[in-house]
């Protein structure tokens, strides 16, 4: 990875962390629903790194390919951990957003396809049965 790239990834952590850092100050003195934001920021913020680290493997990975195109013997153990760790990252942003669904307030009506409470039983709007 080219010095540039670690270098705008490292700043795009540090002021992540220093969102995430100034919005966990901002919780203490919110309500719950404001709890909820912070805690849906972070894990945005998360998912953004994660992305982002993703993205750089993936150009690691195309150096490698043209390189070995080019006649260059590819390191295969390295190429493979590459690979590995995008999947560990593409598990990981898969957590991430199954937690963000399981606290979601909201859920989609499946008959009218209107936002609802997810605690309803029946769609405010359609009243189809929603569990």
């Amino acid at each position: 990875m080219d010095e540039r790239a670690k270098e705008l990834l490292e700043k795009v952590k540090l002021t992540a962390e220093a969102a995430a850092d100034a919005a966990s100050q901002v919780a203490g003195s919110v309500t719950k629903r404001g709890g909820r934001v912070v805690t849906k920021t972070k894990r945005t913020l998360k998912l953004m790194d994660l992305n982002n680290e993703i993205e750089l493997a993936m150009r690691d990975i195309g150096r490698m390919v043209y390189l070995t195109h080019t006649g260059t013997e590819t390191d295969e153990e390295a190429l493979q951990a590459r690979l590995e760790e995008i999947d560990a990252k593409y598990a990981e942003i898969a957590d991430l957003k199954a937690e963000q669904a399981a606290l979601r307030t909201t859920v989609v009506c499946p008959v009218c396809g209107k936002t609802v409470d997810k605690n309803d039983i029946y769609c405010r709007v359609c009243g189809e049965k929603l569990q």
